[in-house]
């Protein structure tokens, strides 16, 4: 009875080894990476979460974090790959608007300086004119001010930026000598302000301009000492005292405009008010420099101690704008949160430490604090101008949770939401909430705030980021035919650039080849492509297009002509000018090109070219994702021509130049495999690659595969013991595995070889194949396989009576009704009819010839293995 089980399990070692045990989601040719073709995803992930990193830069600038907007906008410009030319001007725009906040002129200009001129807006016009003026101190180039400022229109302008277009009004008539003017003009600005910390930005910058300007005449400094001296102790000093300290300053003479202003702050004597002393402290403070430790100390002195709130509050952004002043004002504000008085400012204050805290985004506990500071906010400040930023400030603090909390983040954006009046608004935030949604992979429910949000814009306010938003949620969610009816109402209307649709387009081709539509995909491309005669699409969609044609005809097998446009697609893309695309699009688009020609010169017939043009691309481009896959695609042609030694050294060259890709664990993985398929000499080589993989690759998924086939191996090669132990340290290891019940039938496999002629050694696989099945969710091919061997390891044991019970359960839970069998697997109909077969021969011992036959009748009608048996069964007993 060994030799025949021996026997039984080495044949059924080798079904598994071609099914079981192979990876989900894995393929031996190697061509469909586990890693995406780069040059085949439009991710909108990268998108979304960049435009939630550009608002947490605008809220932080408009709370006079400038500093913090900075250090957001230059970390999206350096994602290079993922920018474009209008994205990375857009991002330019807001670093030269937060480096202006931090009065660092210079620097703004240059960023503005390297924008195209022809993509100069009025946003551009009105940085540059505020960067002028600040970079020319009392010398300004008023011309190029000028300049700068007539190319802004205030209608094109966003509402934030209108106080900005106020306030340089202002600047142009002080600079003209109409201070009158220029007085109103930055009132205007400072009461276009959107909130109390913006207002208190444009006043402290009307003080500073107004120390910057007027007379800086010499012989005024002893009449005004003079008349200081003869006010002295009276209130009525106060206006003599700061016109002499401003007129010291603008002489240069600083440190005895300060020494003037102590002295009327040291003077017990004198009759200023509260507020007339809380001025005097900012005009220190702006003498100083908010950049000094002695502006910053003098402007703190200010908060902890002043009267005005509208003081206080320029203080307060003073020292928010200070460049690299976070760590400092952090502290600072830490301190006065903690004091037992409430202060004026002190809704202001933790407002601007949740947006502090959040400048660490994996530091759990400074999360934890930006979301307890916003939720304080909420609920003792519900009048505080900037609330409705807390609720946006909630959710980003909920994204940049580990792991991210999308739900929570859109639960309390529907909490702004149902506040919200505004269309704009509305529009605004379902689409945020979509987002949210989005990168949960909730792609349904994206689908509907989306939806919502398209409904609800205007025409003329439509936002194609949406239209791209909503097209890759209905892909994502399986609606294909969704996505692709919304393209074509938008492409009729007219309400969609070529850009745009070629994009949309992009995802629903990669959609429909990834669900196996080839065709289909490809007649989409070619007629988008042929329908290219107008409209503007940049140079880098262009060719991201017309090699995905390429692509799908490759996978179409339509070669016709192939090599011809991939030649022309490689002559263009080394023929642009310089800097049409940048140098890591241009190096993805020419690497992906040229792996797609050896492609598909091999799959033409000219292997040996094909495979020289895929060795070339390693040594050009060793270190690219495409020289990497090429191994792939050599490995595959060796193993489509039986040469599984030369696919099994390609594969394993792979995983030996690039041992931290991520594919090198799936190369050492289809190594292995096409060694096995060197034949049972090489099975020991097989292991041995197997192992590689496990002890390199422990955390990877494929470790637990890796193993199962070492056991299924081992089985094979006879050594049921060695396999068992396998098997045994693979379910101590992942009690929880989606694929547990593998290693479990496997182990008791091996019990059973293991058994041999002794029945009673085969208790323990009849008790865990009896546990096995009892377990949830098990796939019908697997419930069918382990019913046999269940019913097989009782008959061994003598206990036919229960084997016939599990047999006739089996087959009338696989049968209950007409098509039930051909749900099942290749396996699973394998199983089935040894189960049916092995039921009819009980039936027939039984003497039940009738039900015997029934059952053989069943195998012959569903066309289950084992036909001919059960029609020669049949014809026996009709013989009788």
């Amino acid at each position: 009875m060994r030799i025949f089980w021996t026997h039984q399990c080495g044949r059924i070692a080798c079904f598994l080894l071609a099914f079981s045990a192979v990876a989900p989601g894995l393929w031996l040719k190697g061509q469909v990476p586990l890693v995406s073709d780069g040059i085949a995803e439009v991710e909108l992930e990268d998108t979304i979460e960049g435009s939630w990193q550009v608002a947490a830069a605008e809220r932080a600038q408009a709370a006079g974090l400038a500093s913090l907007a900075e250090s957001i906008y230059r970390r999206l410009l350096l994602r290079e790959a993922t920018v474009n030319i209008a994205q990375a001007t857009s991002l330019k725009l807001g670093l030269a608007k937060a480096l202006i906040g931090q009065g660092r002129y210079v620097a703004a200009r240059a960023q503005l300086e390297s924008v195209p001129e022809d993509l100069w807006d009025a946003r551009h016009g009105l940085y540059l004119a505020v960067a002028l003026y600040g970079e020319g101190g009392p010398r300004i180039d008023a011309d190029g001010f000028r300049r700068a400022l007539a190319r802004v229109k205030p209608e094109e302008l966003p509402s934030g930026d209108l106080p900005w277009f106020s306030f340089l009004e202002g600047l142009d008539a002080a600079l003209q000598g109409n201070p009158e003017e220029a007085r109103a003009a930055f009132n205007r600005a400072a009461e276009l302000a959107e909130s109390d910390e913006l207002r208190w930005h444009f006043e402290s910058l009307a003080l500073r301009q107004e120390m910057r300007s007027g007379p800086a005449d010499e012989l005024m400094v002893p009449e005004l000492r003079s008349r200081l001296r003869s006010l002295e102790g009276e209130a009525a000093a106060f206006p003599f005292v700061r016109e002499y300290a401003v007129l010291l300053h603008r002489l240069g003479r600083s440190a005895e405009a300060v020494d003037a202003i102590d002295r009327e702050l040291d003077n017990n004597s004198a009759g200023y008010g509260g507020r007339q002393r809380g001025q005097l402290r900012l005009l220190k403070g702006l003498i100083l420099g908010a950049e000094s430790d002695a502006g910053r100390a003098a402007l703190k002195e200010l908060i902890r101690s002043g009267e005005s709130r509208d003081l206080m509050g320029i203080a307060l952004q003073l020292l928010a704008r200070v460049p690299d002043g976070d760590d400092d004002l952090f502290e600072f504000l830490k301190v006065m949160i903690s004091q037992t008085e409430r202060h004026p400012l002190l809704g202001q204050m933790y407002y601007l430490r949740s947006q502090l805290a959040l400048r660490f985004p994996d530091d759990p506990e400074m999360v934890a604090l930006a979301e307890r500071d916003a939720r304080t906010l909420l609920e003792q400040f519900p009048g505080l101008s900037s609330v409705t930023n807390v609720y946006r400030l909630l959710a980003f603090a909920a994204l940049n949770r580990e792991p991210p909390q999308y739900r929570t983040a859109a639960d309390f954006l529907i909490q702004l939401r149902d506040q919200a009046e505004a269309p704009a608004d509305l529009v605004g935030l379902n689409q945020l909430i979509g987002d949210c949604y989005f990168l949960n992979g909730d792609f349904a429910n994206a689908v509907d705030f989306y939806t919502v949000a398209r409904n609800r814009q205007l025409v003329a306010d439509a936002n194609p980021e949406l239209f791209m938003r909503l097209v890759t949620a209905q892909v994502r969610s399986g609606a294909l035919e969704a996505a692709m009816q919304l393209i074509d109402e938008a492409d009729f209307s007219g309400n969609i650039s070529q850009r745009n649709r070629w994009r949309a387009e992009w995802n629903v081709a990669q959609a429909m080849q990834t669900a196996g539509s080839v065709e289909p995909a490809l007649r989409r491309i070619r007629l988008l492509l042929d329908e290219s005669g107008s409209g503007f699409v940049d140079t880098l969609l262009d060719i991201r297009l017309r090699w995905l044609e390429a692509y799908l005809s490759l996978e179409a097998g339509s070669i016709e002509g192939l090599q011809e446009r991939l030649s022309g697609l490689l002559a263009r893309l080394e023929t642009l000018p310089q800097g049409e695309l940048s140098e890591s699009a241009f190096r993805l688009l020419l690497t992906e090109i040229r792996l797609l020609r050896g492609n598909a010169l091999i799959r033409s017939g000219a292997a040996s070219v094909g495979i020289a043009e895929l060795k070339a691309l390693r040594e050009q481009f060793t270190e690219t994702a495409a020289a990497e896959r090429s191994y792939l695609i050599e490995a595959a042609f060796h193993g489509e021509v039986a040469d599984y030694e030369s696919a099994q050294e390609t594969l394993i060259e792979l995983s030996e130049r690039y041992p931290e890709s991520r594919l090198a664990v799936q190369a050492l993985y289809e190594a292995a495999l096409y060694c096995e398929r060197r034949g049972v000499d090489y099975y020991p080589d097989a292991i041995v690659l197997h192992n590689d993989l496990a002890e390199q690759y422990p955390q990877d998924p494929l470790y637990y595969y890796a193993r199962l086939k070492q056991g299924n191996l081992l089985r094979a090669m006879n050594d049921f013991a060695g396999a068992q132990t396998v098997y045994e340290n693979l379910i101590n290891q992942y009690p929880a595995h989606e694929r547990r019940y593998l290693a479990e039938l496997s182990r008791a496999d091996c019990l059973l070889a293991l058994a041999g002629d002794e029945p009673g050694e085969s208790v323990d696989a009849i008790t865990q194949l009896e546990r096995l099945l009892d377990l949830p969710n098990l796939p019908l091919n697997f419930q069918a396989e382990a019913s046999y061997k269940w019913a097989f390891a009782l008959g061994r044991t003598g206990r036919t009576a229960r084997a016939k019970e599990v047999l006739s359960l089996s087959v009338a839970h696989l049968m209950p009704e007409p098509g039930r069998a051909e749900q099942l697997g290749a396996s699973g109909r394998y199983w089935l009819a040894r189960s049916m077969l092995r039921l009819g021969t009980i039936l027939e011992e039984e003497s039940a010839t009738e039900e015997a036959r029934r059952l053989y009748r069943d195998i012959i009608a569903f066309n289950l293995p084992g036909r001919n048996i059960a029609i020669s069964r049949v014809d026996t007993l009709n013989e009788k």
